[in-house]
């Protein structure tokens, strides 16, 4: 996908988040976007939510992406990609296109599938490796883990669960991660955690 369309659904996204799916010139104009822009790029509207569904699980791969994990602890990959999570939030954030779920439901669940089914391998990895380093409990099961790490995620974006005006994302996605590790760590692991998070805390401010 060229650089152009990328930059192109970032801005629908926004729209999307803004107005929802109703298109109008003027509103577009105030994403830095037309019609007939978007008109050149996507033959109809189902083909604009597919677009910005698939934007916002490659949003969350290329975290896996452009870092080479190799060698890490598994709990600072955790805390890496949590960091990361937090600050691309509103690329990453289904509470953005859950609003495509009801005109679209088929390509949401489809979405969602996709999205978890990523986040779900990746967790199993992490688990093993961190049962091999000595830092998880032996007897964790990385599936368990794996999908619990998933609905917490998919609960921080339920408005139901969490109204964005009474809950602040970074504080409920720390006590999330804190949740998580606390459960599968051991002493040495949780200890190691604690240690680390004060690190990352650290680079967060000063970024």
């Amino acid at each position: 996908m060229d650089d152009a369309k990328c930059e192109l659904i970032e801005r629908l996204r926004n729209y999307v988040y803004r107005y929802g799916l109703d298109l109008s010139e003027s509103k577009l104009k105030t994403v830095g976007s037309t019609l007939a822009e978007v008109n050149r790029h996507f033959p109809g509207e189902e083909e604009i939510v597919a677009a910005i569904l698939e934007r916002e699980r490659v949003c969350f791969e290329e975290i896996f992406d452009e870092y080479n994990f190799d060698g890490w602890n598994a709990i600072d990959i955790m805390l890496l990609v949590g960091n990361e999570i937090n600050k691309r939030f509103f690329y990453l954030s289904p509470s953005v296109t859950f609003r495509l779920a009801q005109p679209y439901p088929d390509l949401y669940r489809r979405h969602l599938s996709a999205r978890s089914g990523f986040i779900f391998e990746k967790i199993k990895i992490n688990i093993e490796k961190g049962m091999k380093q000595g830092m998880y409990k032996n007897d964790v099961s990385s599936e368990m883990v794996a999908r619990m790490y998933i609905a917490k995620l998919n609960d921080i974006h339920n408005n139901d669960i969490y109204p964005p005006e009474g809950f602040d994302f970074a504080t409920i996605f720390n006590n999330m991660i804190d949740d998580v590790i606390k459960t599968i760590t051991n002493e040495e692991g949780w200890n190691y955690y604690k240690q680390r998070k004060q690190f990352y805390s650290v680079l967060n401010f000063n970024r």
